[in-house]
């Protein structure tokens, strides 16, 4: 695994290789599904030190969605790893807020990392839409359709689960999302469905279309490859980095449930953690959630972004041919 990279200016634009990403891949409902669980949904019930350099390799290129997960690749052009930001936020009377994006899968490095940075925090106000409680507990009864989707693509991609590797008995742990029936709740008194959130997808999709059959071919390369499992990796990677900005286009105008209501949570713990003298506190969220935080730590907090760091999530390394 490389070490985490950092960039001492306020934001990169990398906005022009995300449109072009986006137009050459189309947001397919199997990958927004997957953004999905990947990047925005560790929940059970719903329905650090590490070396930092400065990020200026001339030798590796970057594609990126919305400056939140990125795909790095060497000379050869060859992935070598997903990324994942960190977005260091401040404000004028020294307070220092770190948004911590994760990918939910991820290699067991990626979350040892994790567990010794958040443990630096006063305060990781982390998302889960449950009851925290049953983090410890045994589990019992069925499991629900979303942690079987998650554990599959663990073991299908060789990687470990944000739930079994991050220690949240840790004491400066605060749970900032919602429970399973506010979650329910939100989406029935906003008129949601995740039926409605397909057909948007499905239509998007069709809208920025890229070269037909090009998503058959990809999978077709994965099955021919004889490293099958770094190929799919390497194959779910680019989606993600192409498609995680295409989760607020999937919001709509008022927002959504799964974004714009949990986040608000977040902020107001957030805002109760700063109003009780907290003065290091880090939000701890699925890097799809990272754009909209980002803005509204702008907005009504009048907090300004004072760097970008970038930790490696998946090793894609190696040959798949």
């Amino acid at each position: 695994m490389n070490s985490s990279s950092i960039q001492n200016s306020p934001v990169q634009d990398h906005s022009s290789t995300a449109s072009r990403s986006r137009r050459r891949i189309g947001p397919t409902l199997m990958t927004l599904l997957l953004t999905i669980l990947l990047l925005c949904l560790p929940g059970l019930d719903a329905v650090g030190d590490t070396d930092t350099n400065t990020d200026t390799n001339a030798d590796i290129n970057a594609d990126t969605g919305q400056d939140v997960i990125r795909v790095v690749r060497g000379l050869d052009g060859a992935p070598q790893t997903l990324e994942v930001a960190i977005l260091h936020y401040g404000g004028s009377d020294g307070v220092r807020v770190d948004l911590v994006g994760a990918v939910h899968v991820g290699e067991t490095e990626y979350f040892e990392a994790l567990n010794r940075r958040l443990g630096q925090y006063d305060r990781v106000l982390f998302e889960l839409v449950g009851d925290p409680a049953a983090l410890d507990a045994p589990p019992v009864g069925t499991p629900s359709l979303i942690g079987l989707l998650q554990g599959g693509m663990k073991d299908a991609l060789g990687l470990s689960y944000q739930l079994d590797e991050i220690d949240y008995s840790s004491p400066n742990f605060i749970h900032a999302d919602l429970d399973a029936d506010e979650f329910r709740d939100s989406m029935r008194d906003r008129n949601e469905s995740w039926f409605q959130m397909m057909v948007r997808a499905w239509a998007l999709g069709m809208a920025q279309q890229g070269k037909p059959g090009a998503a058959e071919a990809d999978l077709l390369k994965v099955l021919l490859a004889s490293d099958r499992r770094l190929a799919f990796r390497r194959l779910l990677a680019t989606q993600l980095a192409d498609q995680a900005g295409v989760l607020e286009l999937l919001s709509g105008d008022d927002g959504s449930t799964l974004i714009e209501v949990r986040n608000a949570r977040a902020l107001q713990v957030l805002r109760h953690e700063l109003d009780a003298g907290q003065q290091n506190v880090a939000v701890f969220y699925g890097a799809g959630h990272l754009p909209d935080l980002a803005r509204r730590l702008e907005q009504d907090f009048g907090m300004r972004q004072l760097a970008v760091e970038w930790l490696p999530a998946w090793d894609l390394a190696g040959s798949a041919d």
